[in-house]
Order: structure tokens, then sequence, then C-alpha cells
């Protein structure tokens, strides 16, 4: 189907009461705008930060575009079932769960990760195989899209289950009119 992006299956999860993380008091919010990310110059070549500035600054003035959210809470772990794990071939102790809301209207901006942030929370070791995965919550809209290279993710049911190349210029939108949530879990890969 696609060169850069793998779909790697379906589960089924207590998809609303993840969604509904977001509103619990534990829950921490990174709301920000996509090119004031300090992470996209972090642990980059001389050739990925080039890259990064000229992205930054084409979205640069269309910067409410670039304003999404991204959900961290420690309670979104135990929501995924122990058979995930094993089927994912991921460790649950050293994943970062975090939900992404992308508004109508927005999009995350060509990049690539280092997973900067989730190294930094977790405390792992630059050493290690680190793996993503990414998981529609929600059924497929209009509009709500990722894209990998040359390659895009669209009409996606919900609980798909996805990873891709993170060396790979990537980005997200949401063309459409409704709110667009991903799963995304980043840990160690067994």
């Amino acid at each position: 189907m696609h060169k850069h992006i793998q779909i790697l299956g379906r589960v089924k999860l207590p998809f609303d009461e993840i969604i509904s993380v977001i509103k619990h008091r534990s829950t921490k919010t990174d709301a920000s705008f996509d090119t004031e990310r300090p992470s996209y110059h972090r642990n980059r070549t001389k050739l990925q930060l080039q890259q990064s500035k000229k992205i930054i600054g084409a979205y640069r003035t269309k910067k409410q575009a670039t304003y999404f959210y991204r959900y961290t809470n420690h309670k979104l772990l135990g929501l995924i079932p122990s058979t995930f794990w094993k089927k994912y071939k991921m460790t649950k102790d050293s994943c970062r769960a975090q939900i992404l809301r992308h508004p109508p209207g927005t999009v995350s901006i060509p990049h690539i990760d280092r997973y900067d942030s989730m190294i930094k929370e977790m405390g792992v070791g630059h050493g290690k195989k680190i793996k993503r995965l990414w998981i529609s919550l929600t059924e497929p809209k209009l509009g709500h899209a990722l894209f990998v290279g040359n390659d895009v993710a669209y009409n996606l049911k919900q609980g798909t289950v996805l990873t891709f190349n993170k060396d790979i210029l990537h980005c997200g939108c949401n063309a459409g009119y409704e709110d667009r949530y991903v799963l995304t879990l980043t840990g160690i890969a067994q």
C-alpha cells in the first residue's frame, strides 16, 4: 500500500475512555505552535537543521495553523491491554503515551523525529532502539491525514496501528471540521 508507512493492523481499545483522559486534572497539556518547538533544533545533522529552518520559515506566517495539543498522562498506559505490548513488541515500562489533538485547520509541520522529549522524560539512553506506534482514535473523518515522504495515510479505521521511519519527513493535518485524535506510543522495542 505505502512505501514509507507500515500498517500493522487494528487494535480494540477503550477509545472514548482514552480520549476522555485529556480532561483529567493529572493530564499534562502541551499546546504550542509547531513552528516554535525547540525540539526541532536538537540532535540534528547540519542538513536536517537547514531543512528545519526552511520549513519553519515557510510556516511562520501561518502560525495559527500550527497550533495543536499534546496530552500525556500515565493513566493512558493502563488503558492498553497487556496483549498489545507482546503483539507489537514494545516494553510498556519504557513507553510514553501521548494523545495528539488537531483542531480543524491545523497541521504538524513537516519534521523528523528524534524523540528528544521522550528520552528526557523517560530517562532512556540514546543507544536504545526506540519505536513509535501511531494509532487512530476515531473513525475516519474528512480531512484527517498523515503524510510520510510522498505517501499519505487517510481514511484509517479507528484502532489502525501504523509505524514509519522517523528519519523521513512527515506531518499530519486536519483539513476537516472535526477534531482529529491520535495516540502515539513511543518506547523501547523488544
